[in-house]
């Protein structure tokens, strides 16, 4: 309830209510934003910039949904968008940093094949092939970071596998 009431302040412009808000959730979400960043720079920015979309969306704020709930959404989403920012930058680097340890084996190419076909799918499959299988989450942690049921999770990586086996079959016969 204390953290709806700040909410409301906040939504009227109370400074004070946001910088109380950022003490009770700071630390949580940088931690559940260094999760999904692995950098501790970007998830500083990544948490600076969730309390920033606070500020500026609390009037936004209906209380369908735990305050908590809506944080996290909030960084998830400004997450995201650092992930897609850097995302090829880091397959790159990825990319020959592995190829420094495995010799003889095409794999530079068969992962640039898949992020070719990673991206080709629809918004929603791609972000649930990056949680399930890039940052491991299970289906039930899926469903509540994207506040959907875990049968839609389970739909939308099937739809998606299926889709990338699509893709990479056109991507192939393209090459």
């Amino acid at each position: 309830m204390e953290e709806e009431k700040l909410l409301k302040r906040i939504a009227n412009g109370d400074e004070e209510a946001l910088a109380r808000l950022i003490k009770l959730y700071k630390g949580r979400i940088f931690l559940y934003v260094y999760g999904l960043l692995r950098n501790y720079e970007d998830s500083e920015e990544a948490t600076i910039e969730t309390f920033f979309q606070v500020w500026r969306s609390a009037k936004r704020f209906k209380g369908r949904s735990k305050v908590s709930t809506w944080l996290f959404s909030i960084a998830r989403n400004v997450a995201m968008k650092a992930l897609r920012k850097r995302r090829h930058e880091t397959l790159i680097f990825e990319l020959y940093e592995l190829d420094t340890f495995v010799q003889d084996v095409e794999l530079p190419q068969d992962v640039e094949l898949l992020r070719r076909a990673i991206e080709k799918l629809p918004p929603a499959q791609r972000e649930v092939i990056h949680l399930a299988f890039y940052e491991e989450l299970p289906y039930s942690e899926i469903a509540q970071i994207l506040g959907v049921p875990e049968s839609t999770v389970k739909t939308r990586v099937f739809y998606a596998k299926k889709k990338l086996r699509q893709v990479i079959k056109e991507l192939q016969d393209e090459s």
